[in-house]
């Protein structure tokens, strides 16, 4: 069996906790460590690849602004990490389906069960 696509929303949202976890990282980096300012990225942004722009907001001492500031940290990298779990997920499909796909065996594959509505209106359930 090969692997030739992987489902988009699923790869999106793992990015996008991932991601969003590695906001609040920065924020708390950004709290801690008295920056003058926190850069936070929109875009798709990989080990080699950053497509991004960056939104910069300066530190100040209310406390209802530096609230902000950790929920924009941490929906920015989320959005950032949907993104890039997007683009990821398709570039692997295209790529796959371009090559044949990848050997299953090096991955643990979960069958699902298709249900298959009649003519009747029943609902029938098949294992593929």
């Amino acid at each position: 069996m090969r692997i030739i696509s992987v489902r988009i929303a699923p790869a999106a949202r793992v990015l996008a906790i991932a991601y969003a976890l590695l906001g609040l990282v920065s924020f708390l980096r950004f709290a801690f460590e008295n920056a003058r300012a926190l850069t936070l990225p929109i875009g798709i942004v990989l080990p080699f690849l950053y497509w991004n722009f960056n939104v910069t907001l300066t530190r100040r001492d209310d406390l209802i602004y530096n609230a902000f500031l950790c929920g924009a940290a941490i929906a920015s990298y989320a959005l950032t990490g949907w993104i890039t779990g997007i683009a990821t997920a398709l570039a692997f499909n295209l790529i796959a389906k371009q090559t044949g796909g990848i050997d299953a065996k090096y991955f643990s594959v979960v069958r699902e069960e298709s249900r298959v509505v009649s003519v009747a209106g029943s609902v029938e359930a098949r294992g593929k």
